[in-house]
């Protein structure tokens, strides 16, 4: 081949293989969310509680939750112990208490039932001085995934990134799939995804996701993904590209609720 051949198709095989590079990337970062995505998500019925503490209690309300944990409370109510996340900036709840239902059906069984109200019973008097530490609390059922996988992330991180949205009219299911497009664009660029929670009954957030990292600087660390890998991975995953994502999720939403949370021992 004439060296000036060789110099006119070597700038053209430079841009070819670097798309092929970028499309192979993307192809394999899809196809590992694919295979996650049964963990993010599922038909498990938890109970999620947003606690506002009194005027000046928020160190009592922290002490009283760690002597319900320390009681036999729950063993005697036959549950598991809760997951608790207290708010470090943004919504205005001081607590984020999550509990493992599993199905109306269990949970509200005759004995299942009667075995909460023993538990009651017996521990009136240190579940009523919890009520005087609260301000405000709402709760919320919301389906999720399986509580093994809730748990073991919750085990092995100490920060949460919570999003709660209310979808504009007819917009639920859209918004649940823009969730999920979003979960294939975290995975293709090597971040942390979301677990992803669809509402069942309660307060009116439809959709909310929670993401799980070690600390708040994994959690603030950057993509290490070129600009270009970002778009593609954007566009693989269902947007018109980059700066669409959090357009697009605004046309679907009449309101969020963004917070972030430390772990709660």
């Amino acid at each position: 081949m004439a060296p000036e051949a060789k110099c006119t198709l070597t700038p053209l095989f430079n841009k070819i293989m670097s798309m092929r590079k970028v499309a192979v990337f993307i192809l394999i970062l899809s196809l590992t969310a694919i295979g996650s995505a049964e963990e993010l998500e599922g038909n498990y019925l938890y109970k999620v509680t947003t606690i506002r503490a009194a005027t000046g209690a928020l160190a009592e309300l922290l002490d009283w939750e760690a002597q319900l944990k320390a009681s036999e409370y729950f063993d005697d109510a036959g549950q598991e112990q809760p997951l608790l996340m207290r708010h470090s900036q943004g919504d205005q709840w001081d607590l984020l208490v999550i509990v493992p239902m599993q199905s109306w059906g269990g949970y509200h069984s005759d004995a299942a039932a009667q075995k909460r109200s023993n538990a009651s019973a017996k521990h009136a008097e240190l579940i009523a001085d919890g009520q005087n530490f609260f301000a405000f609390y709402e709760d919320h059922f919301a389906y999720g995934p399986p509580w093994s996988k809730l748990k073991n992330a919750y085990a092995a991180n100490s920060f949460y990134h919570i999003e709660m949205f209310k979808a504009a009219p007819g917009k639920a299911g859209e918004l649940l799939e823009q969730r999920r497009m979003e979960n294939d664009y975290l995975a293709s660029t090597g971040q942390t995804q979301n677990m992803i929670f669809r509402r069942a009954a309660g307060s009116d957030v439809d959709v909310f996701t929670i993401g799980f990292h070690r600390s708040l600087e994994a959690f603030a660390a950057p993509a290490d993904v070129t600009a270009e890998e970002k778009e593609q991975a954007a566009i693989a995953a269902g947007f018109k590209g980059l700066s669409d994502i959090s357009f697009y999720l605004r046309s679907l939403i009449s309101g969020h609720h963004d917070t972030l949370a430390v772990k709660v021992d």
